[in-house]
């Protein structure tokens, strides 16, 4: 491998809104190098359930095995907020890094807080983040203060009428703030660059101020280290 390490960093749905907000707010470490991925056009637009986690895991796989992305790059973050399946497709095809950015964002919570919780999109995928949160912590923990659904789609945080974006991710962030939580975790890759938004949120409600993680962010300097581990 070079002295340069390359990640890909993974849009498993098909919306291109999606990967222009990754885009924007991700900036490589020193020595990596970052190339995005924007799964194809028969991919689910948005995740928001078991099934479309895996028709959109099962779409980007089959791509990136023909485009051989898996010998083109040094580690793969798939920017789903979800125990992904492209996350375990790629780890059984390769020993580079792959992970997801539920896995990176927990990883960096527990290092900076006492207690972290999680503001996320939608409302039926909620009970699913919980047994995922679990497992990957191995156990239930008083750590995990919970989690806070907005309601709102994935496309819909990039796409959607400003004004009630805003509206539903401070009140949602006031609300786990609420739970315990002194770190907030974006729950979706669709909610890069919000940070600012949680933190007014929190304030707007009176309650202590926050620290907050962006998975994409955290798993790609957690990436560029395991990557350079393996050399």
């Amino acid at each position: 491998m070079s002295e340069t390490i390359s990640l890909l960093v993974i849009n498993p749905n098909s919306s291109q809104s999606v990967t222009a907000g990754l885009r924007e707010v991700l900036s490589p470490p020193p020595g990596v190098v970052l190339k995005f991925y924007t799964a194809p056009s028969n991919a689910p637009p948005s995740i928001n359930d078991a099934t479309t986690g895996v028709l959109s895991g099962a779409a980007c796989f089959a791509d990136i095995q023909a485009k051989n992305l898996i010998d083109e790059y040094d580690g793969f973050l798939v920017c789903c907020f979800s125990d992904h399946p492209l996350t375990h497709m790629l780890r059984e095809n390769t020993q580079k890094p792959a992970m997801n950015i539920l896995e990176s964002a927990v990883t960096q919570s527990l290092l900076i807080g006492q207690r972290f919780g999680i503001i996320t999109t939608g409302t039926g995928y909620k009970y699913i983040h919980y047994t995922e949160v679990r497992n990957f912590l191995g156990a239930t923990s008083e750590r995990f203060a919970g989690l806070v659904t907005t309601g709102l789609g994935v496309v819909e945080l990039r796409e959607g009428d400003r004004q009630h974006v805003e509206k539903k991710v401070k009140e949602g962030s006031a609300k786990i703030a609420a739970k315990g939580a002194d770190v907030i975790i974006l729950g979706c890759a669709g909610m890069a660059g919000m940070e600012g938004l949680v933190r007014q949120g929190v304030v707007e409600a009176g309650l202590p101020p926050v620290r907050i993680v962006d998975g994409a962010k955290a798993g790609i300097q957690i990436l560029a280290g395991l990557a350079r581990l393996a050399t």
